[in-house]
Order: structure tokens, then sequence, then C-alpha cells
């Protein structure tokens, strides 16, 4: 038989797995903007249930699912009335909200303790073809864990 794999049941995903600061960014994010604060966990949760079904390792599935919790945390620096717009970004906007990767990446990249996960919030907009952004990166060039949260 065929393993059965649904990417949408429920998985305990600890939040005790986060340390404090973790923690604090994410209820910043949820403060600002409660739809973007939500799709962090669903993208966590799929990302886990991911590298589940893929059989990563264990600490590898902890490490991209952090990644994939702080995708987004570069948004705390999206002007609301860009990131709350309810209509289509016009391309100036878009070019505003793109900027949050590099965001995310520099606040990373700044705190030893979020350091390990700032290629999930630079790398999660990159596309295999090459026309992601923010660097344009195709194929084998984008990490693993930017791929899996990309999905």
């Amino acid at each position: 038989m065929k393993e059965q794999f649904d990417f949408y049941s429920k998985t305990v995903l600890k939040s005790y797995n986060l340390d404090d600061k973790m923690r604090y960014q994410l209820n910043m994010l949820d403060n600002l903007d409660v739809f973007t604060r939500k799709h962090c966990e669903n993208v966590a949760n799929l990302t886990c249930r991911m590298c589940e079904y893929m059989h990563l390792n264990k600490n590898f599935i902890i490490y991209c699912t952090i990644c994939a919790y702080l995708h987004d945390i570069g948004k705390l620096f999206i002007p609301p009335n860009i990131l709350q717009k309810q209509s289509a970004l016009t391309d100036e906007e878009y070019e505003v909200m793109k900027t949050h990767t590099v965001i995310g990446y520099d606040m990373c990249m700044k705190d030893l303790k979020l350091r390990p996960y700032a290629v999930g919030a630079r790398s999660h907009h990159e596309a295999l073809n090459g026309t992601g952004y923010p660097d344009g990166l195709k194929k084998k060039e984008i990490p693993l864990e930017a791929q899996i949260i990309r999905v």
C-alpha cells in the first residue's frame, strides 16, 4: 500500500522551541498584522510536515520550522498601509513589499540567536527558474530550507 500523507493534518508545533526573542518578534508581528502572523504559523506547520514527509533529519526539521516561523519577520518594517492593503498593490508598493526579505535577513544577521535562520527570511521568494527575489537564485543555488518554505 502506498503511504497516505495529509499535508493539512494537525501537527503540534511546540512554540517553546522558539526562544523568548523569537516569540517577542512574532508577537510584535501579530500586533501589527494578525494575517501575517497566522500565515507564518501556517507556513511553519506545512514546512514541518513537508520535512517529515521527506524524512529529513529531526534537527533539520526543527531548524526549517523555525526558519519558516521567522520567514516574514521583515514585514515588521513594511508600512501598514501597504502590508494591510485590501486591494492589489501598485508596482511601487510591490517593490516596497519585496524589501521584507532583505530587511528580515538583516534583522536576523544582527542577532546571534536569529542569525542561523536568516537564510529563510532572505531566500523564501527565490524561484527555481531565477525569476524570484531578492537575488534571482536558480535551482541548487537556493538553499533547501528556502525551497521548502517557498512551497
